[in-house]
């Protein structure tokens, strides 16, 4: 097979499954990890993918948003065990503002195993999960226009009402984080209404595989505050905690979930 042969069959892959592995693509290619390590170092100065720790994610366009049946289906176990570490923070009584990222929609199934717990959410897809599963929990929707790709309410009404809570705790996705510009969003009234959140809490975790590490969305929700919470999968690897370093020693807590 020539290179450029290869090349495109690794594109391909990256297309199906988001994240390609040095040691799985020279399984797969029966060449050399040298050979595979070459091919991604081309790839990437060609503007085809960004090249990480032991293998290669395709790029994220700063603009461009995925909506919320499809990010439903990406990286379901790293989800899972984000959302069970995330739950474990909870406890009985506590008031709870969940935005409508699908990890924190994760964490529903963990939650009955609290007592009297009140919800605020702007998820359409929470607000039901929870009247029709989970009917102990007491659950707030918050109003506004709604989304139609992302199944959440957005606009001005919907930031109004986020300004007046004050809750327990709050758990928030994040398109990306970057260790330089922090937390990022793709859409711009998403952003605005994220940033609410993260002053509506006494506490706030943010929610976020390891694939949304070290990439820069459209629009600036905060920078990372060393109060906050991160929790992530395995895939943080050393090289991101080194580059996340200066965070952490600051006080930022990032909890791998495994």
């Amino acid at each position: 097979m020539f290179n450029q042969e290869r090349q495109s069959e690794i594109m391909l892959l990256l297309e199906k499954n988001e994240r390609v592995s040095v040691p799985e693509l020279s399984t797969h290619f029966q060449v050399s990890v040298d050979t595979i390590r070459r091919d991604l170092r081309k790839m990437e100065l060609d503007g085809l993918l960004k090249r990480t720790h032991g293998g290669a994610i395709l790029p994220r366009k700063p603009g461009v948003s995925t909506g919320y049946t499809v990010r439903k289906k990406l990286h379901p176990r790293e989800k899972d065990e984000i959302a069970r570490l995330a739950a474990s923070l909870v406890t009985d009584d506590d008031t709870l503002l969940l935005d409508g990222s699908t990890t924190a929609a994760a964490m529903v199934p963990e939650l009955i195993k609290f007592k009297n717990l009140t919800v605020f959410t702007n998820s359409l897809s929470i607000g039901a999960t929870i009247s029709e599963t989970q009917k102990q929990i007491k659950v707030f929707m918050i109003g506004g226009m709604v989304h139609s790709e992302h199944f959440t309410t957005i606009s001005t009404e919907c930031l109004t009402y986020i300004k007046k809570l004050y809750v327990d705790k709050v758990f928030v996705g994040s398109c990306s984080i970057s260790s330089e510009r922090g937390l990022s969003a793709t859409i711009i009234e998403d952003a605005a209404i994220k940033k609410a959140m993260l002053s509506a809490g006494k506490q706030v975790v943010i929610l976020a595989d390891s694939s949304k590490f070290q990439h820069e969305s459209l629009v600036q929700i905060a920078q990372l505050d060393p109060t906050h919470i991160i929790i992530t999968d395995t895939g943080f690897n050393e090289s991101l905690q080194e580059q996340f370093r200066k965070h952490t020693d600051k006080g930022l807590r990032i909890l791998i979930a495994k």
